[in-house]
């Protein structure tokens, strides 16, 4: 006996996603229309400036974020730039940021890169080469630098990039977890230093983002970071899922979680100021910015990282 196909709540397409929250079935046009409707939502609650960078690095988050952009660019009254940071990474960054490239040729959005070899001075596989230090944590420090002082090249103020639901409901539980509390608010207070970050695919689940980028064609299977290794992060993730297995849209709850403390909070938490590094004068935490302490470690001289 065949399988009864299940078909679309609104036009009774065969249907490519079912929201267990909802319990709504919907068909792949519906599914791309859903997600299109959530970002523009999003966009409207934000002041967008005259250029909006885009945080691209090839993989499926970003790839759908910048086709999303793309689709709804004429309603925008701004114009749309991608931005890659190419760590250096032998045997798979190559492959990545020739999707990237290749992507925003096919969506015809401008697209800049900038690599740490040129900026640092090494790659991220010098970097950590013969080191115990945390590959990751070493190449998020760097890398958001590098998007900074590529947003700062071409005037951008404002930097979306392709965090979905998942990942905010991750970060609330880590952030809680750790018990810092600075953590929510950072890349969300006005500042003439740091490009302003927004996150448009804040309540579209991670299913969601993969099966647009998949049904746009867009999709591409590329190979995972050799530095990526378990973490917090890693464990965070698979007790979420299995929440969300068990109690549909514990998901949900907990990445809103994080906005309702911003929200509440934002007007009342001041976070310290920043202070110039004596060494970069790039603002920081502390007299010494976290780019210099990772580089200063293994490099006494790197001069490279400046302020443009």
């Amino acid at each position: 006996m065949a399988d009864k196909k299940i078909h679309c709540e609104q036009c009774n397409k065969p249907a490519v996603y079912l929201d267990r929250e909802q319990g709504v079935h919907l068909c792949r046009d519906h599914l791309k229309e859903s997600v299109e409707n959530e970002v523009r939502r999003y966009l409207k609650t934000k002041s967008l400036p005259e250029t909006l960078g885009v945080a691209f690095s090839g993989g499926k988050d970003s790839t759908a974020l910048l086709k999303v952009l793309s689709e709804i660019r004429s309603e925008l009254p701004c114009s749309i730039i991608a931005l890659t940071v190419d760590e250096g990474i032998e045997g798979y960054r190559q492959d990545t940021i020739r999707a990237a490239t290749e992507t925003c040729l096919t969506l015809e959005i401008p697209h800049k890169i900038i690599r740490f070899q040129d900026l640092y001075g090494y790659s991220l596989d010098h970097l950590v080469s013969g080191s115990e230090r945390n590959a990751c944590t070493i190449c998020g420090i760097l890398r958001r630098r590098a998007l900074e002082v590529l947003a700062q090249k071409h005037s951008i103020s404002m930097i979306a990039t392709g965090h979905n639901q998942d990942d905010h409901a991750q970060t609330t539980l880590m952030n809680a977890i750790s018990g810092d509390v600075r953590k929510v608010f950072s890349g969300y207070g006005p500042s003439s230093w740091y490009a302003h970050r927004i996150k448009p695919f804040a309540r579209v689940s991670e299913k969601e983002v993969t099966l647009y980028a998949l049904l746009s064609g867009l999709f591409k299977d590329l190979p995972e970071c050799p530095y990526a290794v378990s973490s917090l992060r890693g464990e965070v993730r698979t007790l979420l899922y299995q929440y969300e297995q068990k109690h549909p849209g514990a998901m949900r709850n907990a990445a809103r979680c994080e906005e309702e403390i911003r929200e509440r909070l934002g007007g009342t938490y001041h976070p310290e100021e920043y202070k110039a590094c004596s060494v970069c004068g790039w603002p920081g935490s502390g007299t010494i910015c976290q780019v210099c302490m990772v580089l200063g470690k293994d490099i006494p001289h790197h001069n490279t990282v400046t302020k443009e």
